[in-house]
């Protein structure tokens, strides 16, 4: 407690240090003490007094820092919101709207409810494999929801688009940076980056292309962070695509799930 000022004259209240001891939260050394009120209502009257301790101090620098990050993610999730990545077709997409047209993709509908409940971030990956129609999208998508609900943070990216979004950063009027879309992506609880394979990339430049580096950069950020990939493209067909390098990234750490089974969209027929 600082000294009062009365009639000019600096009045430092009585003081009787009783014990310190070190904080167990930000490992201070705090000093308890007593003072004696000098004035007002409750003057004369002794008080107990903590000085030291920086938790207070160290709770509120923590919440600022949540607060900025929490206001950088949310501006940078405006680019998603305002030009959304996902198909109208997904945005409706739960598993209890997911309708599997055989028993592998009943099972993997199975796989991925399992994956969603038991979700940390050591979870690892996933690759939905197989063909058109089959709704590894639909299931895909269904995750993140779920999980989102739980409060996790998660993306859905088709990958021609996403590289469409980056391109678009390269323009000097561009509200937003790639850096800025790639720490989004690097942050994310759970990324699921959608039609791996079908993305353009230049067959003049070989297996090193504007595409391919990309790929390998949002790839090596997520390493170690959870990220499902869905495919239409079989193992040979997607090293081709993606090049050896890229897919061999891919694939560390990353479980597979096949979807084969007739298009669901065309059960009508």
């Amino acid at each position: 407690m600082q000294g009062l000022v009365k009639d000019g004259r600096i009045l430092k209240p009585e003081k009787r240090v009783l014990d310190s001891y070190t904080c167990d939260g930000c490992h201070q050394q705090v000093e308890r003490s007593q003072m004696k009120i000098p004035v007002g209502p409750h003057k004369g009257k002794w008080t107990n007094v903590e000085s030291g301790c920086k938790c207070e101090d160290i709770a509120l620098g923590k919440q600022a820092l949540r607060q900025r990050e929490e206001a950088r993610i949310h501006k940078t999730f405006k680019v998603f919101d305002q030009h959304s990545l996902m198909n109208k077709s997904l945005q409706k997409a739960t598993f209890d709207n997911y309708q599997p047209t055989s028993q592998t993709l009943s099972h993997a509908k199975d796989a991925l409810e399992d994956y969603t409940e038991t979700f940390t971030e050591d979870s690892g990956n996933l690759l939905l494999v197989g063909p058109y129609g089959t709704g590894k999208s639909h299931l895909a998508v269904s995750v993140t929801k779920r999980l989102m609900e739980k409060g996790k943070r998660c993306l859905f990216l088709s990958v021609p688009k996403l590289f469409t979004k980056i391109k678009q950063t390269y323009n000097e009027n561009s509200e937003f940076s790639e850096n800025q879309i790639l720490e989004l992506i690097q942050d994310m609880d759970l990324l699921v980056l959608d039609d791996l394979g079908t993305e353009h990339t230049n067959a003049k430049e070989g297996q090193n292309s504007w595409g391919h580096t990309k790929l390998f950069e949002v790839l090596d950020d997520r390493a170690g962070k959870p990220t499902i990939f869905t495919t239409n493209l079989k193992s040979d067909q997607l090293v081709q695509k993606l090049n050896e390098r890229n897919f061999s990234r891919l694939m560390d750490g990353t479980g597979v799930i096949k979807m084969d089974g007739p298009d669901y969209r065309r059960k009508g027929f």
